[in-house]
This record gives C-alpha cells, sequence and structure tokens, in this order.
C-alpha cells in the first residue's frame, strides 16, 4: 500500500466507486489497515490525495466526534466496526450507512458504501445526499396531513383507495372487515390489474362485465378528465347475499397524479327503492356528498380548508386558517338557519366538541345551511384520527334529499318502517320485539326457520328464547348466546353501540348451520328492537375452506413449519408496526443446518429430507412458543416475541447444549446467529436479520474450520 500512496490514481481506475458520483474516497489496505483519502479533482475529475494514515479504523473514532453530527455519532461508531465491515464483505455484500456530517455548522446527510476492491484493498465511498434525503423528508410530512384525512374519511366510506395514475400503486384504507377482506390488500402494486381479478371474484355475475368495462384504466381515466368524477352502483356478494355498493371516483384538483375511490354501501337505499320509495340521483348526491373538508390542529386551532365544491369555496373561509373556532363562529352566524345558530355553536364549541369527542369517537351534527335564497339540509362529522391526539377532521356533506325523503317515510306507520329495514338485508325470519311488555311478532322467509317453535306472536321474547336456545343451538355455542340473549345484556349491548351481531350455529336438516343474528334499535326512544336471523352457512364455510387453503400455502411441506411467503408477510407486518413506532420488542433467530450436502452426497436426498427434519426439530423443540420459518433449502428463521424474547439468552444456551450433544461428524448439526430489534436504529426487520444472518454466518465459518469436509 504505501508504495502506491503517492500515486495519481485517475477516475478511470475507480470508475465503479464514482458511479455514484462519490464525494470522498477511502483505499484501505486489509492488511495492515494503512489508508489514503482521494478526492475527485477538475473537469476529468481525475482523483488527488487528500490524506493518508496508518490504520483506518483507530483513526475513525477522532474523525467521528470531529465531523459526524452529535446525534448520530453513537449510531455511526457502533455500525462503522471493522469486524461489521468485514463480515459484510466476507459474505459477498457490501457494506452502508446514512448519517449526517456538521458542513458549515449545519448537519448534511451522506451515504457510506464499502466495496472489496480487485485486489486487498478496501474501498469507501462518501456521497453527499443531502438534498435528495431533505425532499425525500419534505414529501413526507406533505403527505402526512392527507394520509390522515384519507384514514379518517375510511369511516365515511366502508373502503377508500388511493391510486397513482402512473405506476398503479395503490393504499387502501377500510373501515369494515367485509370490505377490508375482499381481495384488496392494505396496499398494491396495480389497482387496475388486481381489480381485474377480483371483480371475478366478489361481484354479482350479472355486474361484471359492466363493472369491468368502467373499471378499465383508460376508460375511468377518460370519463375522470370528462365529468369530474365517475360514479358506479352494482352489486358485490358479502356473506353469500348480493349487496349493492356505490363506488365513486374523483380527480383532486391540487393532485392530478392520484385517483381516490370510495366505496359505500348504498344496499338499504336500494331496497327502499323496490319497495316503493324513490330514491333518484343516488350517484349525484354521492359525488356532491363531501363538500368541505376541515383538517383541525387542537393545539393551534390553525386548519386547513379542502373543498369539493365552488360553491362551498365562496362561503368565504379560506384555504388556510388561523382559528376554526373563531372563523366557525363567524360563518355559523351568516350562513346557518337562524332557527340552528344557537345549537350548533354550542355543539361547536371547542371544549364541548373536544369532550365528546373523548366519549364517543365522533360527532355529527345536523343544520340548515343558508345558500343565497334557499336553505338545505346539511350534515357534519367530526372524527379524530387514529393515535393522533393533536388533530380533528370535519367533514360537511349535503343531506338535503335523504332528509326530505326521510320525512316522507316518516309519514308511514312505525313497524312497517323498522320491519321493511330490516328485511332490506334478507333475513331468513325477523321478530319485531317489545322491550317493555316483552311481547313479540314473529315474520319468516322460510319454511326452515318458521319450524322452530316459535309462533307468529309471543308473550315473553326473552324467557321463550332461552328455552328454544337449549333445544336448537349446537351445544358449544350455547353459553355464549344464552349469557348474550339475556334482556339486560342484549340492551346494554344497543344502547352502546347501536346494532349488535352474533354469529353461531343452528341445527337444521340435522347438521350444525352457520348463522348470523342482527339486532338493532331503530330509534334511540322506540320500545321495540329488531331482531333477524340469517343463514350465512354457505358463506362462512366457503371462509373456512378460504383460510385452511391460506395456511398451506404458507406451509413448509417438507417439515410443516411456515415458509418463505409467510415469513415475508410476517415482516411486512413487523415494518408497518416499526413505521408506526407501536413495535413490541423481538428478536429473529437465523439458523443454516451443517452437513446437507454430504449427506446428499453420500446417502441420498431421503437421508437430506430426514436431515433437515431433524434439525427443524432441534429448533421448534428450543423456541416453543415462537414461529418458525423454513426460508431457504437449509436456512430457517425463527421471530421471538414476549416469553420467548424474554428468555431468549437462556434458549441460545440451550439449543448450544442440544446441538454439543446431538454432533453429526463431529459438527454441530445447525450454525446459528441472534439479534435484538434496537428501537433507535433499526427501520425495518431486515436490518434485524442481516446482523442475525451475519452472526450465523460468522458461527457457520468456525464450524467449517473444524470439518472443512463436512461443513461448505
Amino acid at each position: 500500500m504505501s508504495e502506491n500512496k503517492n500515486k495519481s490514481l485517475s477516475f478511470a481506475s475507480l470508475a465503479l466507486a464514482l458511479a455514484n458520483d462519490y464525494s470522498s474516497l477511502y483505499v484501505i489496505d486489509s492488511d495492515d489497515d494503512s489508508y489514503v483519502e482521494y478526492a475527485p479533482s477538475g473537469s476529468d475529475k481525475e482523483l488527488v490525495m487528500v490524506s493518508s494514515g496508518s490504520n483506518f479504523y483507530e483513526d475513525v473514532p477522532h474523525n467521528c466526534r470531529e465531523l459526524v453530527y452529535k446525534d448520530d455519532q453513537e449510531f455511526f461508531l457502533n455500525a462503522f466496526k471493522r469486524e461489521n465491515v468485514m463480515n459484510a464483505l466476507e459474505v459477498g455484500r457490501s457494506f452502508s450507512l446514512t448519517y449526517r456530517l456538521v458542513i458549515n455548522g449545519e448537519p448534511k446527510y451522506f451515504f457510506l458504501k464499502t466495496i472489496r476492491g480487485d485486489d486487498s484493498s478496501i474501498i469507501i465511498g462518501v456521497r453527499d445526499i443531502d438534498a435528495e434525503k431533505r425532499r425525500q423528508l419534505a414529501n413526507e410530512q406533505k403527505n402526512l396531513a392527507y394520509a390522515e384525512i384519507a384514514q379518517s374519511l375510511a369511516s365515511l366510506f366502508e373502503i377508500i383507495y388511493h391510486i397513482d395514475i402512473a405506476t398503479g400503486q395503490y393504499i387502501c384504507y377500510s373501515a369494515g372487515d367485509k370490505y377490508s377482506n375482499q381481495g384488496f390488500g392494505m396496499k398494491g402494486d396495480n389497482f387496475f390489474e388486481q381489480a381485474k381479478h377480483d371483480v371475478q371474484q366478489v361481484m354479482h355475475p350479472d355486474d361484471c362485465e359492466y363493472v369491468l368495462k368502467e373499471l378499465d384504466r383508460d376508460t375511468l381515466i377518460d370519463n375522470l378528465h370528462a365529468n369530474g368524477t365517475v360514479s358506479i352502483t352494482y352489486r358485490q356478494v358479502i356473506d353469500g347475499q348480493p349487496i349493492y355498493v356505490n363506488l365513486l371516483a374523483f380527480i383532486q384538483n391540487n393532485d392530478t397524479e392520484h385517483i381516490v375511490i370510495g366505496v359505500r354501501n348504498i344496499d338499504a337505499q336500494k331496497k327502499k327503492e323496490a319497495a316503493g320509495e324513490t330514491y333518484s340521483h343516488i350517484a349525484g348526491s354521492l359525488a356532491s356528498r363531501y363538500e368541505v373538508i376541515y383538517y383541525i390542529n387542537t393545539d393551534t386551532n390553525e386548519y386547513t380548508l379542502y373543498s369539493a365544491s365552488e360553491e362551498y369555496a365562496k362561503l368565504g373561509t379560506t384555504k388556510q386558517g388561523k382559528d376554526f373556532f373563531a372563523d366557525a363562529d363567524r360563518d355559523v352566524k351568516a350562513y346557518i338557519h337562524p332557527d340552528d345558530v344557537k345549537r350548533t355553536l354550542k355543539q361547536l364549541a371547542k371544549d364541548k366538541l373536544l369532550k365528546d369527542l373523548s366519549k364517543t369517537g365522533s360527532v355529527t351534527l345536523t343544520y340548515r345551511q343558508l345558500l343565497g335564497d334557499r336553505q338545505q339540509h346539511m350534515n357534519m362529522l367530526v372524527v379524530q384520527p387514529k393515535n393522533d391526539n393533536h388533530h380533528i377532521v370535519i367533514g360537511v356533506f349535503n343531506t338535503d334529499e335523504q332528509v326530505r325523503k326521510e320525512q316522507l317515510i316518516r309519514a308511514e306507520s312505525q313497524t312497517f318502517s323498522d320491519i321493511s329495514m330490516a328485511l332490506a338485508q334478507r333475513y331468513e325470519v325477523i321478530y319485531h320485539v317489545n322491550i317493555i311488555t316483552n311481547e313479540y311478532s314473529e315474520y319468516s322467509a322460510s319454511d326452515k326457520y318458521s319450524k322452530l317453535k316459535v309462533g307468529t306472536k309471543g308473550k315473553d321474547f326473552f324467557k321463550e328464547t332461552q328455552v328454544n336456545m337449549q333445544r336448537d343451538i349446537y351445544p358449544e355455542d350455547l353459553p355464549m348466546m344464552s349469557l348474550s340473549m339475556k334482556k339486560e345484556n342484549l340492551l346494554n349491548s344497543l344502547d352502546s353501540f347501536g346494532k349488535t351481531f352474533l354469529n353461531y350455529r343452528l341445527m337444521l336438516d340435522g347438521r350444525p348451520q352457520y348463522v348470523s343474528l342482527y339486532a338493532v334499535r331503530p330509534k334511540e326512544d322506540s320500545e321495540h328492537i329488531i331482531i333477524a336471523v340469517a343463514n350465512v352457512d354457505a358463506a362462512k364455510r366457503m371462509e373456512i375452506a378460504y383460510q385452511n387453503a391460506m395456511d398451506m400455502a404458507n406451509k413448509d411441506a417438507l417439515t410443516c413449519v411456515k415458509n418463505k411467503r409467510a415469513y415475508v408477510q410476517a415482516e411486512t407486518d413487523l415494518d408497518e408496526q416499526i413505521k408506526n413506532f407501536n413495535q413490541s420488542p423481538f428478536a429473529i433467530v437465523v439458523c443454516d443446518v451443517n452437513g446437507l450436502k454430504q449427506v446428499n452426497d453420500t446417502k441420498g436426498h431421503k437421508a437430506g429430507d430426514d436431515f433437515i427434519r431433524s434439525a427443524c426439530t432441534i429448533i421448534c423443540t428450543t423456541f416453543k412458543h415462537s414461529p418458525v420459518f423454513r426460508i431457504g433449502g437449509d436456512e430457517f428463521a425463527v421471530i421471538l416475541k414476549g416469553h420467548d424474547y424474554e428468555q431468549r439468552h437462556e434458549l441460545m444456551e440451550q439449543l448450544g447444549r442440544v446441538l454439543e450433544e446431538q454432533k453429526y461428524n463431529g459438527v454441530a448439526l445447525l450454525a446459528s446467529g441472534i439479534s435484538d430489534f434496537d428501537a433507535e436504529k433499526d427501520m425495518r426487520v431486515q436490518d434485524v436479520f442481516e446482523r442475525a444472518d451475519a452472526l450465523m454466518y460468522a458461527d457457520k465459518e468456525i464450524c467449517k474450520q473444524l470439518q472443512p469436509n463436512v461443513v461448505r
């Protein structure tokens, strides 16, 4: 190395290192750690020597204290050690770090990458990435407010998709398990391709062709550019029943690179139409439903306004505001019907609004809006984003048509209205129960259910129900149903949640069949409740079959532990928790079978399979409470949480003792390594895995030195 220190290195000699425009290069002799620092100079990027030293790694701590940003120094020194660099290079990987240097008194982001040269040298390149890193951080901050609003709006729609027009990549926000399980994942690579598959799976057959045509990428974009919004009404099969839903798509004025699609359940409205009630212009009203959205900082009262209607944008409220509550007080007095002003101001008082949100999670307010010479009914929904106690989101939408139709419906008898609402769900049997007297009426659309020995009229629903359940309910479900259907328990549940769902099994046709019970109290002051029962046996058994298929897809056929696919899903889930800073402690163990090639070569692959299974048994027996994954031919990974995480050191010692007792040709059956998740520096599960993997390879190297013919 010393004879080369005074030589000028050309740009071509280190083209690979300079490919990413590195601002500094260090060439280190791996035999004695002496080094030379180079920097590109001039228009031809010729490398000139800047400094040199006798031991690069001994100089690192001193240079770190002088140059590295204070908050990054500990992380930098822990990571940038000679053994870490050499371990990475020895297994064929590069070593890289992102950190901040102090330049002219300000922290700047830099990227360090280490590779092995053609000879015994090691090349370290340092590149300035400050501009691109800060753009990335700025974009993340810019998207934060929109993400929280989208997450809150997911409670208004059953499901919302945010789609990149150019790539098709999408994010899904769902407020209901039924819809989030219909095939569209939380994230996806291509919405339009995924839609082609999922439409065939979950749409009513008569609607598939129409929906596929409307959701064609080019057709959808053309219609959006021509009309501003696209509304599609179709039937989706949920729990074995066709349910009417409406899909609303639009492109925001301030974001032309994405499409927003919201899906809402409109089955009740469609069923009311079939009963003779007129619900016209559903698509049109949905398109203008969310007239304005406010995103409010409850600490400062500052807010941002997002408007989807020119009419509402003219109300005088600016796009950005300093004090939402002061502006609301002014606008309520100017634009709200006089009879609703006092009530609206009381509800929008900051202290009361936040108190109500803390109790119920959401606040709904109805009032009449004055627009010119007309008035219309409006609804305001206030929610608080999940895991954010510093903001609230307020959505305002037009309910005028809905309210006026409801006023017409009230002219009909209350009983007919209640029963119509329940029948809209296509239940086999419906009970209309007086909760004061316990008297009830039964309405059945199925011979099977009418034979349950419950008459069309009854004196005491709750007493008779307890008797009938002893005869009709599958024994394993009886304790749960007996408790849930006690009068006081059922009414308490309805008071707390507004509706109740119970899933259980009834003995019908000589076998247990899955059914779903839905209970609702039509009005808070109603003396009646509606209880409806639907047969969901076919859908439930399909769900069970699907789950069994998924379990098989995630299982390794040879060892019966989880496979690489299951590990990738577990890694994705952990990465999401790490991103949201709510990840509990965990560790990863990486194991690799020693001697498998020799067994395969000398005894055959069947013996090799038995060898792998024996190694897997040792791992599973040691880590009894943790999932074990076979992630390669002879490689396993274990994710330790809870009890196994707390006992991880003892378990690793136990594994070592077992391996010592069960050696193969004088060598431990497995090489292993373990690493803990470090919340201060680990950005993803892969960071933890790579450390454990490096320790495993170090252990394997020791085994290889003991028996080079066995371990390869």
